[in-house]
């Protein structure tokens, strides 16, 4: 089988658990997810191009690091954190003015003026405004639900005709058209502009000295395009993880059954749990009791995605996520199925295949 063998090495990464918030920890190899998206970015790829992918590898050491994290909220808090006015509503950037500050977690008020820093008078008194005007169109909008009221009790008035309950109920649309667009331009569009902004410490891990041997299977013209196109290849992870691409070769795989035991220790990688489950006697892994483990840490690692269309244009990723095994091979024997071998001059890599 025809496979791209890729030698890389990081400085530094972080390769982003997804379900970690205020600690940003990492995987201690990248995701398959990950490394198909930089290769997909590398070739200029628009649409998914299937492949498989092996991730074997290692790092030097781990740190953490703190760093301050702007967080806008998703709603508009009068009591916490900063006030500010944004740029442009549709866009959460940098380009914001800030208003005031609260001073204490909670209790305090931007509207009334209640223990708060106040930075721009003039965009504080608008804000000021923009809540009073809501509060206005409140009131006004009782006028409504009253005359709604009325409604019902014309539907069952026996003295009162279709036609006028028909008028009634018509006169009702428009005036509550007429309140909805007034409140869209004085209300809902300038108040969108404000926003909360929480700003505070956080973590992230971050994977030092890292080494990595990644195999690729796909069809020719992918291959190909991934040869081609391996110098656009510069980061794995973040955009400021930088790669040195040692290698990037085409080799030949072979199956495992057609060898004698190999033994190899240099690198961990990543097993997908059907090859153990499929050969446990053949396939063999090192158990390190004293590092927290067993057999090896299990992770639901995503591949590739699929994109399910929600309400209100919202769209969302549907992870395809493969069961893994990440520990290092102690042993493959004469007889393990699925699992390939890459032979070179120097050495001889297993290949997990997901």
């Amino acid at each position: 089988m025809k496979a791209i063998r890729l030698h890389i090495k990081q400085n530094s990464a972080n390769y982003k658990k997804e379900e970690t918030v205020q600690n940003r920890m990492t995987f201690p190899l990248p995701p398959y997810s990950t490394v198909i998206g930089a290769l997909h970015k590398a070739c200029g790829y628009t649409s998914y191009h299937p492949m498989q992918v092996s991730i074997q590898g290692k790092y030097g050491s781990l740190k953490t690091k703190m760093y301050k994290d702007d967080c806008f909220l998703n709603s508009l808090n009068d009591d916490r954190n900063l006030l500010v006015k944004m740029k442009n509503p549709d866009m959460l950037s940098s380009a914001y003015q800030v208003v005031a500050t609260a001073q204490k977690a909670q209790g305090n008020s931007f509207e009334k003026g209640i223990t708060i820093n106040v930075i721009n008078e003039k965009l504080l008194e608008e804000y000021r405004f923009l809540k009073r005007t809501k509060r206005r169109i409140d009131k006004h909008k009782k006028i409504i639900n009253k005359m709604k009221t009325r409604l019902k009790e014309m539907k069952t008035d026996e003295n009162i005709s279709a036609e006028e309950v028909k008028e009634f109920d018509k006169r009702i649309k428009h005036i509550k058209a007429v309140y909805d667009e007034y409140e869209k331009v004085k209300y809902t569009v300038p108040y969108s502009h404000f926003r909360t902004l929480a700003k505070g410490p956080k973590y992230y891990e971050l994977l030092c000295d890292i080494e990595l041997i990644i195999h690729i299977v796909a069809d020719e013209n992918t291959m190909n395009d991934i040869m081609d196109n391996i110098g656009n290849l510069t980061a794995i992870g973040r955009g400021e993880d930088f790669v040195e691409v040692l290698e990037c070769a085409e080799t030949e795989l072979f199956d495992v059954e057609n060898i004698e035991t190999i033994k190899y220790d240099f690198y961990n990688a990543y097993i997908p749990i059907k090859y153990l489950e499929r050969d446990s006697k053949n396939l063999k892994i090192f158990t390190n009791k004293a590092g927290g483990y067993v057999g090896g840490t299990k992770y639901l690692l995503p591949k590739n995605y699929t994109i399910e269309n929600l309400n209100k244009g919202l769209r969302k990723r549907n992870f395809n996520k493969i069961p893994t095994i990440y520990g290092s091979v102690k042993f493959l024997r004469r007889g393990c199925k699925g699992v390939l071998i890459d032979k070179t001059e120097n050495e001889t890599y297993p290949v997990f295949l997901a």
